[in-house]
């Protein structure tokens, strides 16, 4: 019989009475449970410790109404040390920082990142087009742009007014505007 199962069932108990309704000696098992903290012995009785509540742990939601002004730097600089650099590789941290640093904060600079719209990521991407850039570079810096402002969707910081995708729907080395679909 498991004494632990009973135990936990019957609460409070004296020796006699958990041996008669196991009909076998606990007294080691419940020697073995005091040990390990699951039993305490108080006024010539067996019981089941209080359960303290747990407060590890503190839950903070950010009010649906409350959005907040971030600016595009600073919003870039949070998602590098808070997620890029936590979950990616050295490597991919680096290509992301020049991304942002050479493809997409120079036409974004000083804008909220909640008032990015559609005209400002075609202008990015018509910049990095007229940059010369090669066309999977500008796919992924597209992709990084809407990755951030997924980011900070679903974080619930910013609104969800700016949807887009970035897609292959043309051959596999070609990459224009009609690959990022803007949805309204």
């Amino acid at each position: 019989m498991n004494i632990e199962k009973l135990v936990r069932h019957l609460k409070e108990f004296t020796l006699d009475e958990i041996e008669m309704i196991a009909e076998c000696d606990c007294k080691t098992e419940l020697e073995h449970l005091l040990n390990e903290g699951k039993l305490v012995f108080e006024q010539g009785k067996y019981k089941m410790p209080e359960e303290k509540p747990d407060s590890n742990f503190e839950l903070f939601v950010i009010p649906k109404n409350k959005i907040t002004p971030i600016k595009i730097e600073d919003a870039v600089a949070y998602f590098l040390k808070n997620y890029v650099n936590k979950y990616c590789k050295f490597e991919t941290y680096r290509n992301y920082r020049s991304i942002f640093n050479f493809n997409i904060l120079p036409y974004l600079k000083g804008k909220f990142l909640n008032n990015i719209e559609t005209g400002e990521i075609k202008s990015v991407y018509n910049a990095c087009k007229m940059k010369g850039l090669k066309p999977r570079r500008i796919k992924n810096t597209m992709a990084l742009l809407n990755q951030l402002i997924k980011y900070y969707q679903n974080l619930g910081i910013i609104e969800k007014t700016c949807n887009f995708q970035v897609k292959r729907l043309t051959d596999k080395n070609k990459f224009s505007i009609n690959r990022i679909i803007f949805e309204v």
